[in-house]
């Protein structure tokens, strides 16, 4: 565990002095200051994870309050990326001493790390942990989210057989729990593996069932937040942001299927994505809408404006910390400077996607048939 991440600080000198410390604690002793320590951990990741995606509806409930506030979104994802080891550290303690729901919800409060930074194979591990412990804990919304987070990295990691058994599950769960927003979320999870399979036909039958409910849970949000003068109102951008995500995925299909006119209807689908989402504030996903509509502007033979949205997408990734996407965004100019006979601009462009991408983002675009190389 490094001192930094529980607020501590010593000098190389007092180290000897703490390890002789140590070991005259008593086990009651040592228990409290791991308790301790992990609670400190804990409050730190969920001030990251509500800096950095304040959209987002959060399963765990933290009767005290934030210790302090990271002082803006380049620290808090410094410390989430500086962190992972003491994560998986405290991960296999919390499970030695039997505190199931710390596990599940200091995995679930690292998502914007596992969004942005994307170290799939590790996020795969935790995640695995996380809902085994969120089972022992009995938290069925700890159970659900977990659940359809871990169907994303598997759907990430090219697995998707299992991840679609993952979102199946969760959304059987949320169902059985009447719970629409966990339902919706997982209904939009499932389409959205089935897309990144290579059946588009089928994710948009689900997609839209998504859509349907995402956008019936924010007139719901909407509606009550007027009645009550403004109450509610993080609960309606969490929903608007949904609505365009769906529209997103939805966009993503359509341009995927046949007949060629429906390019014209994704590209209307992802314009209306990318207002949404800039609207609530979230830069890596209307990055993604913008990079998508990028490419289905290119596939309808728009090649410049094809890339003045590449631009526009690089710049927000840039923004937010997304280095994957920025990278895949740099993989889909490519392709649209190799489709217009720029071989040279489209080489360098191949290059630049393939340094910024690691194993885990290779595979996973492997899965879904893409090549880094020209």
């Amino acid at each position: 565990m490094s001192v930094d991440a529980v607020g501590t600080r010593a000098e190389p000198l007092d180290a000897d002095h703490a390890r002789r410390a140590a070991d005259r604690l008593t086990t009651h002793e040592r228990e409290e200051i791991t308790q301790r320590i992990a609670g400190d951990f804990l409050l730190r990741a969920t001030a990251a994870e509500r800096l950095l995606t304040p959209w987002r509806n959060t399963a765990r409930q933290l009767r005290t309050p934030d210790p302090f506030q990271f002082h803006d979104a380049g620290a808090a994802r410094q410390w989430l990326a500086g962190t992972v080891d003491d994560l998986a550290r405290l991960v296999e303690q919390g499970e030695r001493d039997g505190r199931d729901a710390f596990v599940w919800q200091v995995v679930h409060a690292f998502y914007p790390h596992w969004r942005l930074a994307r170290p799939l194979t590790l996020a795969r591990q935790v995640h695995e942990r996380a809902l085994r412990a969120a089972q022992r804990d009995h938290a069925r919304i700890g159970e659900q989210e977990i659940r359809t987070t871990l169907a994303a990295i598997l759907r990430r990691l090219g697995d998707h057989r299992a991840a679609l058994t993952m979102s199946a599950a969760a959304r059987e769960s949320a169902l059985q729990d009447g719970d629409r927003r966990a339902q919706a979320h997982a209904t939009h999870q499932h389409g959205h593996i089935l897309l990144a399979s290579g059946d588009p036909r089928a994710a948009l039958s689900y997609l839209h069932m998504a859509l349907t409910m995402r956008r019936d849970l924010y007139q719901d949000a909407h509606d009550h937040a007027r009645r009550h003068r403004g109450a509610g109102a993080d609960e309606v951008r969490t929903y608007r942001r949904a609505v365009g995500l769906t529209l997103t995925s939805i966009g993503v299909a359509e341009a995927a299927t046949d007949p060629p006119h429906r390019l014209t209807t994704a590209c209307r689908r992802l314009r209306d994505a990318i207002d949404i989402l800039q609207e609530v504030g979230d830069e890596h996903d209307a990055g993604r809408a913008l990079a998508h509509l990028g490419a289905a502007t290119a596939a309808r033979g728009h090649g410049r404006s094809a890339l003045r949205l590449f631009d526009r997408a690089e710049e927000l990734f840039s923004r937010s910390g997304s280095r994957t996407w920025w990278a895949r965004a740099r993989l889909m100019r490519a392709q649209t400077l190799a489709a217009a006979g720029q071989q040279e601009a489209a080489q360098i462009a191949f290059a630049v996607a393939r340094d910024g991408m690691g194993p885990d983002d290779e595979a996973g675009l492997a899965a879904e048939g893409v090549s880094l190389h020209h």
